[in-house]
This record gives C-alpha cells, sequence and structure tokens, in this order.
C-alpha cells in the first residue's frame, strides 16, 4: 500500500513520516526491515512506509509524500536519482558504491567476509579458489576484488568469473560458466557472490557432470534461506548482520533527524557465521583416516569429546593423529575441538535467547566458567559482550 501524505486522515501529525526503500522479498531485506522496526518499536515516534512501489513497481516514494527521512537500498542510478532528488535525511543500507559519498551507509564489512569465506575453505584444505559473480545490481563487482585480495595474500591463486557485462541472459551466462569451469583446477572452491549466483552455478554443475562438492565447492555470500535450501544440492552461506544493519541505520536517522552530529560517515558490520550445508562439506584431502578423524570431531565436538575419544574412532597413535592435524590444518586435535564448540556456541548466543550455562552445556564444556574462559580466550569478548554487541548493530 502506497504512503498517504500528512493531509490525509489515517497519519498521525505528530509523528515522522519515514519511508524503507528495501525489499522485503528476500532473507536479506526482511532482515533489515525486522532490524528497524525492532529498533522503532515503541522507542522512536515514527511510522514506517515499507516498500513502497510505483506503477512500474519500483521502490519509490510518491510525488505528495510529506516525509522526514529514508533509508534505502540504493542499488542502481535511478534509485539513487529519485533518493537524492528527496532532499531528506537518508542512510544506503547497500553496499552499491557509486556516489557512495552522498548518504550516510551502513553495511556489511566485505573484507571480513572475505577473510570468513576464505577460512571457512581453507579449514576444509582446499588450495584452488575462484569467485563467481555473474553481472547483478545486487551486489558490487568489488566483492570478488577483496576475496581475491585475501586468497592472494594467504599464498594462493584465485580465478575469477565475472562474464560480459553487456548481457545478463541466463542462457548466455551458462554456457560461460561452463567454459570457464572445464577449464579451472578441481577441487575448486568457489565464492559466490549471492545466493542467485550460487543456485546458477549449481544448475551448470548438475547439467554437465560435475560433482558438487567433490569438484566443485561453493559457499555464496549472504544467505537466502528458500534458494538456500531449495538447491540441489544445499548451498553453504554466510549469515550476514542484517538485523544490526537495520538497527543502526535507525540511530543514524534519529541523530539527523535531531541535528546531532554522526561519528561516521560509513559504519561496516562483520558477517556473523557461516552456515554449512551440503555445497561445501568435502573435506579437499587425499587421507582417509584423517578426514573421518576430522568429520568425527565436527559431529561430536558438542558432545564434550576429547581427543582420547577421537583415538577410539580412527586407528592411529596419538602422536599420528597431532602430526596430521598441524601438517594438514596447523593445529591440534584439541585444538580443533576447541574451535568447533566455540563456532557452535557463537551461533547460539546470536540466533537464540539460552543462558550462558544452557550454552555451556549444549557445546560440551564441563562448566560456565570454563566455557566463559575459552570462548573470551577465542572471540576476544566475554559471550554476554560478543551477544550483546551483535544484538546492538553498536557503532564503531
Amino acid at each position: 500500500m502506497p504512503p498517504r501524505s500528512r493531509s490525509q486522515s489515517l497519519t498521525i501529525p505528530d509523528n515522522r513520516q519515514i519511508a524503507l526503500l528495501i525489499d522485503p522479498d528476500d532473507t536479506w531485506g526482511r532482515s533489515v526491515i525486522q532490524g528497524i522496526a525492532a529498533a522503532v518499536r515503541n522507542v522512536l515516534p515514527w511510522n514506517l512506509w515499507i516498500a513502497p512501489r510505483d506503477r512500474q513497481w519500483r521502490l519509490r516514494v510518491p510525488r505528495n509524500w510529506l516525509g522526514d527521512g529514508i533509508i534505502a537500498a540504493i542499488r542502481d542510478d535511478k534509485t539513487a536519482e529519485h533518493v537524492r532528488g528527496l532532499n531528506l535525511p537518508t542512510v544506503n543500507v547497500s553496499s552499491w558504491e557509486k556516489d557512495a559519498s552522498d548518504w550516510y551507509r551502513v553495511k556489511t564489512d566485505d573484507v571480513k567476509r572475505a577473510e570468513m569465506a576464505f577460512s571457512h575453505f581453507r579449514a576444509r584444505s582446499f588450495s584452488h579458489f575462484a569467485y563467481y559473480g555473474p553481472p547483478s545490481q545486487r551486489y558490487s563487482p568489488s566483492r570478488g576484488d577483496h576475496f581475491r585480495k585475501v586468497v592472494q595474500a594467504a599464498g594462493f591463486t584465485c580465478d575469477t568469473f565475472r562474464g560480459n557485462t553487456t548481457t545478463r541472459d541466463k542462457s548466455s551466462v551458462q554456457e560461460r560458466t561452463l567454459q570457464w569451469l572445464h577449464q579451472a583446477p578441481r577441487p575448486l572452491a568457489v565464492f559466490a557472490a549471492d545466493p542467485h549466483s550460487g543456485v546458477l552455478l549449481t544448475e551448470v554443475c548438475s547439467a554437465v557432470g560435475f560433482r558438487v562438492p567433490e569438484e566443485i565447492a561453493i559457499l555464496v555470500a549472504d544467505t537466502d534461506e528458500l534458494l538456500c535450501n531449495i538447491s540441489t544440492p544445499p548451498l553453504s552461506s554466510i549469515v550476514l548482520a542484517s538485523e544490526q544493519i537495520g538497527m543502526t541505520s535507525v540511530r543514524i536517522l534519529d541523530s539527523l533527524l535531531k541535528g546531532k552530529k554522526v561519528k561516521s560517515k560509513v559504519i561496516a558490520l562483520p558477517p556473523l557465521n557461516v552456515i554449512e550445508r551440503q555445497s561445501s562439506e568435502m573435506l579437499a584431502i587425499d587421507d582417509p583416516l584423517f578426514v573421518d578423524a576430522l568429520r568425527f570431531i565436527r559431529v561430536h565436538a558438542h558432545t564434550g569429546i576429547q581427543v582420547s575419544d577421537v583415538l577410539q574412532h580412527v586407528p592411529l597413535s596419538r602422536r599420528s593423529l597431532e602430526q596430521r592435524f598441524r601438517q594438514l590444518l596447523n593445529c591440534t586435535p584439541a585444538n580443533e575441538i576447541r574451535r568447533i564448540k566455540i563456532e557452535r556456541a557463537r551461533q547460539l548466543l546470536i540466533s537464540t535467547d539460552k543462558t550462558v550455562e544452557q550454552i555451556a552445556d549444549s557445546t560440551g564444556f564441563c562448566a560456565s566458567g570454563q566455557f566463559c574462559f575459552a570462548f573470551k580466550k577465542h572471540v576476544g569478548q566475554t559471550p554476554l559482550e560478543f551477544r550483546r554487541q551483535m544484538r546492538s548493530g553498536k557503532l564503531t
């Protein structure tokens, strides 16, 4: 329903009129809007006009709308021109980099996202990397540049597929993708720009018989529950701090509306975690006993297992197991058990309201004190500090 002008009876004159030019048709957009609504509810006198559209179904506010501010995901020149013409305090929540200095921005930290993707693949011992980003307005080309730089800084090479920017015809993109894959080394770890490109990549692999994840492992840069889960196989994905982006944008816009100075023009929030699904669960290691040990750890770490339990599962001496872990993962079996437990704890702190004691129990720690000590040593914050920061969208 399009927003009404203030002259119409259903508008509350004393409230601020805020338009959210954010598409709610995907998980990211809905999460950002949820964060905005949570920050505003019972706190700020704002009327939120969610995703107003024009006759061409573009995100637009009508000409007679008397608004006070805008929170927008600006991804193209036309939307930028529309928002600029409104001449209202605006916060941009997209990663679109053109005319970036025109607005205050809250976005995902793309360097941290690239580092998280690379770490996910390296933990599975991949040594061949690529970025897959067909032309689209949904993401910035720099997303691939950041991943390539992270890969190269670690001493590896990174191939890049961006395709022909003059056409977005699906069949044409599929054909070029196939040619690209045939020339790539395998097993190949592919960081896909978003869930749409990830699904397209799995479709091409399926059509020509490339096995996912055995030959082509895929991790996508954002999470869309529908697309990631209906893909064949389901797509591993990075979970972004979308709600925190929404909350932070509210804080900035509220300051602008009150005439207060905002410290930072751009706020970049790190992603939260990786959801591992079938598309990247493959371990690129030609050592069946080590792979078996690592899989045992990843399945059972939260139950409180020790290294001795791993040794009962695989026919290796403790010394041999330690040597293989140091050679292949640059850590000990005990380090890996602890890392998996901490990662599970991070996810529970973000996605649930469980107490510290409950999370300690759910992740295999003997007591909450032991859990808090290990968590702070690994993350640099106590569990409650981490939870508060992730949920507050704190400005830095």
